[in-house]
Parts: structure tokens; sequence; C-alpha cells
């Protein structure tokens, strides 16, 4: 009888067992190849499969290529699944040069960051890209209180805008309300990169934070649509900023340059945008008085030999001819090389964008941009910047729309 009451189990289990690996199978697969839109949410119901999901992770982290093979949305998943060991792959797999999803480990990581994980997520702020040491921050604020205070602050010196706030942020809600300074000041910028409306992003997440500390009616009266000089603005920062220099008493700063809302930058004529998934980011901009003005802001301006904005104005016009209309190439990915080209008698810049995924593609940049970007490359490495910069810049370009002629 026993036999039999076994032998009615397994019949029973096995295919239970068979619909859960069937139902693995099928989310991996729209998780790792479906629509973007979907992969996240097919990566969260694989998590709570149970141990059919885990076991089919399991089988692709080892293979050769291991994560890589998981894509970004199963990649950031990893750490739902109830096996400890996928944790662990996560945090070696931030120590990996090759990993274009760092800033999405770092973000599933300080989501539930660990006590004993504090020291990992220290060395994360320090990290070369923008978006690791933004998403890190959460991590170090969780660990014990007086190391994550000086952990933070540096980071309001930090050469991106987003790493400032969500340092400040941090810092005030971890009792250091002179950190708030630097949101006000961000509720004042109204600076643009090319077209692109930069301070209009800061105001933004500027708010967010302090509606976050002070509590959404504190900021209700504060409009990210309007320019920050309206006059109802004008009002709303006042009584924002008197209600955050209360919290802080006495130790109202006097905030570096860094941290002030930039000006407008005179003059802009050519720009480029590196934003690699493995190499960071850089942002350069040329103007027309022959100077380079490098990242997001203008507190690094500097001059250039004469002639050089003229000789690149000469190469993107060459290339604006060849190409014509066709302005864009690749697929959206986590790469980005992208060209801004104001020419005179131009109200608007023309855009010229290279994306892709992670992975190589040597040819996603057209021949007629390469003397532009070589020169880009020998105009930067002008500047007298060491730590090999110029390699840097170089190394980056080929890394976005592939090697460079010699």
């Amino acid at each position: 009888m026993r036999a039999i009451a076994l032998l009615s189990a397994l019949a029973i289990f096995a295919p239970i067992q068979d619909a859960d690996e069937a139902e693995a199978e099928r989310l991996y697969e729209i998780a790792t190849n479906g629509s973007p839109r979907i992969r996240s949410q097919a990566a969260f119901r694989l998590a709570k499969l149970g141990a059919a999901g885990a076991a089919r992770v399991q089988s692709q982290l080892k293979l050769e290529d291991g994560y890589l093979g998981l894509g970004p949305a199963l990649y950031e998943a990893l750490i739902q699944f109830e096996d400890l060991s996928f944790r662990a792959e996560v945090w070696e797999s931030l120590d990996d040069a090759r990993n274009p999803w760092r800033p999405a480990g770092a973000r599933a990581l300080a989501k539930e960051p660990k006590l004993e994980e504090a020291a990992r997520f220290q060395t994360l702020v320090q990290d070369r890209i923008s978006a690791v040491r933004a998403e890190a921050i959460a991590g170090v604020a969780a660990g014990a209180e007086a190391e994550a205070i000086q952990t933070l602050t540096p980071l309001l010196e930090d050469s991106n805008g987003r790493v400032r706030r969500r340092a400040a942020a941090s810092l005030s809600k971890l009792g250091q309300h002179s950190a708030l300074a630097w949101l006000i000041e961000d509720l004042r910028r109204d600076d643009s990169w090319f077209d692109m409306r930069l301070g209009r992003i800061a105001r933004a997440e500027a708010a967010q934070a302090l509606g976050s500390i002070l509590g959404r009616d504190a900021i209700a009266s504060y409009s990210t649509r309007k320019g920050p000089d309206s006059e109802e603005n004008l009002a709303a920062i006042a009584a924002i900023e008197e209600r955050c220099r209360a919290l802080a008493g006495d130790s109202w700063p006097t905030l570096p340059d860094i941290a002030r809302a930039p000006g407008p930058v005179e003059g802009e004529v050519i720009g480029v945008e590196l934003r690699s998934c493995r190499h960071g980011e850089i942002l350069l901009r040329w103007t027309s008085d022959d100077r380079l003005v490098i990242g997001e802001g203008d507190t690094r301006i500097l001059p250039l030999p004469e002639g050089t904005t003229a000789r690149l104005v000469a190469h993107a016009t060459s290339a604006l001819e060849t190409i014509g209309d066709d302005l864009s190439y690749g697929d959206p990915g986590c790469d980005l090389e992208r060209y801004h080209i104001k020419l005179p008698g131009s109200v608007r810049s023309t855009t010229i964008q290279l994306s892709k995924g992670p992975q190589a593609v040597p040819d996603l940049r057209p021949e007629a941009l390469h003397p532009l970007a070589k020169a880009m490359i020998v105009s930067a490495a002008k500047v007298g910047i060491g730590n090999r910069w110029d390699k840097t810049v170089e190394v980056t370009f080929e890394s976005l729309g592939g090697p460079l002629p010699d």
C-alpha cells in the first residue's frame, strides 16, 4: 500500500514540476529576449517562481558567458531570488570590467542593503561611472551613521549633479541638514547643454528630494515647469530655504563652485556626449572663441589654440553634407555617442546620434564622422589635463562608435 501511495504522489507531483519548469523557461525567454517594456515584470515573476526559476537562472550562470547572458532586467532581479548565492554573484560581477549593467547591480543591492556590506558600498561611491556612484549612495546611507556621513560628505563636490543631489538628500536624512543648501541651489538651476534642459531635470530631482524630507506640502507652491526666476517660484524658493535654514541652524554653508547653479555658456557651437556603459561619461563642448567646456556645468572651461573650433565646425559641416538627413544610427542601448552641432544662424542644434547595446559594433560610426571624432580627440588632448585624459577620451570614443582609422 505504501508503494502504491508513493507512486500516486509521484504521479501527481511530476506534472506540477514539469509545469513549473515550463513556466520558468517561458518567463526566462521573456525576461531575456522579450519586449523591453515587459522584461522586468517577467524577471520578477521568475524570481518568485521558486526552485524552478532559480534552477533556470543557475543553468545560465554555469555557462561561459554567465550573468552576461541574462540581460539587464534579469541581472537586476537576481537578488530577488531566494538563492543567496545570486546576491554574491551580483557583488562579484561589479568587479568585472566587462559588466555593462553595473548601475543596475548597484541599484538592486542598495534597495536591500546589508550592514556587513557597508565597506563595499563605500567603494562603489568612488566608481568611475556616475550612475554607479549615484545608486550606491543608498547602500552607504543604510550603514553606520558616522561612517555614512564621512563617506557621503565628499560626494557633495562630485562632478555629477545627480550624485550631489542624492548625497545631499541622504546626509540631510542622517541629520546633516546643512546639505539641504545643495538642493535649494538646484531649485534655481535653469541651464542647458545645447538643447538639453539640464536645469529643469535638476530642479525636478531637487524638488522631489526636498518633498521626501520636508513633506510634499512644504514644496507644493514650487513648480518645476516654470522658470526659477518666475515670481511664484522666487517666493516658493525663499520659503523653502527659510525652512531648511531653520533645520540647519548655524551650519548653513557656503557652496563650492561645482554646486552652484551654472550660468549660460556663451557661444557653444559644437559638442559631443560620450556615455559608455563600461567607461562612464564624458561631455565636451567647444565655443566659438576657442574654449573647451568639460562636463555639465561651467566650472571647467579651458582655453584652446586659436582656430580649433573653426576646424571642428569645418569637419562637422562636411559630415552633415555627406550624411544628409540620416542622423541616427544603431539601436537603443546603454552606449551613446551623440554630436551636437549649432551652425551659424541656427536657432537649434543638429543632433547626430549613435547608440547600441553592450556588444561591439565596429562600423557603427559612419566614415563621414571619423575626421570630426579624431579632431575632437586631438583637441581634448591639447588642454593639458593629466592622468592620460587624451587616451581616456579616445578609448571611450572607440568603445561606442567603433575603432577610428589611423
